[in-house]
Order: structure tokens, then sequence, then C-alpha cells
């Protein structure tokens, strides 16, 4: 996981959990597995853009 802040967020995405905008300036957390069967390469290339409020309530 890799949190991104505002200023760092110029494109936009589309949260996996809700699946609303993450718009360009709003700080958010970047995500990806650490233990795919196909490797690192693989597993960063599936990273997904969340929410840090998603993020938060989709974990527990």
């Amino acid at each position: 996981m890799q949190p991104v802040s505002e200023a760092q967020a110029v494109k936009r995405y589309v949260c996996p959990a809700c699946g609303l905008d993450v718009a360009p300036g709003v700080a958010h957390l970047v995500v990806w597995r650490a233990d795919g069967v196909l490797g690192d390469a693989a597993d960063l290339s599936a990273r997904r853009h969340w929410h840090q409020h998603c993020w938060r309530i989709g974990t527990r």
C-alpha cells in the first residue's frame, strides 16, 4: 500500500470499493497484492486506487 497526497494525485481513477471517481487532487491509497502467484510485476500491474475511507471500512 502506498499513500498518495493531494499534490501527487493528478489522474482520475475509479475506487474498486464504491465505484466512484477518485478525482485529481484527492488524497487516496494505491493498493496491490504482495503475494500473488504470478509475481511482483503482475501484482503491481493489478494495483488499484482506493478512497482512504473505503479502504478503512472495507478492511475491517
